[in-house]
C-alpha cells in the first residue's frame, strides 16, 4: 500500500495522458485499440452521405480523411511507433483506413486494400505512420535509421 498525505494511492494498469493511453508495459496496444474503435464512429456517418451515385464527392471525402481521421490515427506516432511492428496492431490501422477508402472510392468491399490504396491515391497507413515519425525526427534534428 502506498499513501500520500494519509490517502491511499490506487495502482492502475493504464493511464490516459495527453490523449495517449499508456499501459504499465509501454506496449500501447490499448491506445491503438482505443483509436481504432474511435475512428469508425467518424467514418460510418460518411457512408450515409457518400453513396455510389450521389452525395459527397471523392475529393471531399479525401479532404475529410486527411483533415479529421488521419490526424487522429497519427497522433503521437513517435511514441507508439514500435507497437506497429506487431501485425495485429498494423491490421487494426489497416482496417480503419480500408473503411474510409471504401467510402472515398465508392467501391465494393471485395476490393483488396492494396488496390483500394492505389484507386484512392492514399498511401498505406503503415507508410504514413513511418513518414510522420520521420518528419518528427527531422524537425527535432534526430537521424534515426529504421
Amino acid at each position: 500500500m502506498t499513501y500520500l498525505k494519509n490517502n491511499r494511492l490506487e495502482q492502475v494498469d493504464k493511464l490516459k495522458y495527453l490523449g495517449i493511453i499508456i499501459d504499465s508495459k509501454f506496449k500501447f496496444n490499448e491506445h491503438i485499440q482505443y483509436i481504432t474503435d474511435k475512428c469508425p464512429k467518424l467514418i460510418n456517418p460518411l457512408g450515409k452521405s457518400a453513396r455510389i451515385t450521389w452525395g459527397l464527392s471523392h475529393e471531399a471525402l479525401k479532404i475529410i480523411y486527411n483533415g479529421a481521421i488521419l490526424p487522429q490515427l497519427l497522433y503521437a506516432a513517435p511514441v507508439w511507433i514500435d507497437s506497429m511492428k506487431k501485425e495485429y496492431n498494423k491490421a487494426k490501422y489497416t482496417t480503419v483506413q480500408r473503411l474510409v477508402g471504401l467510402r472515398i472510392a465508392k467501391a465494393y468491399r471485395t476490393i483488396s486494400h492494396e488496390a483500394l490504396c492505389i484507386k484512392t491515391g492514399i498511401p498505406p497507413i503503415n507508410i504514413k505512420v513511418e513518414e510522420a515519425v520521420a518528419l518528427y525526427n527531422i524537425t527535432k534534428g534526430r537521424i534515426i535509421q529504421r
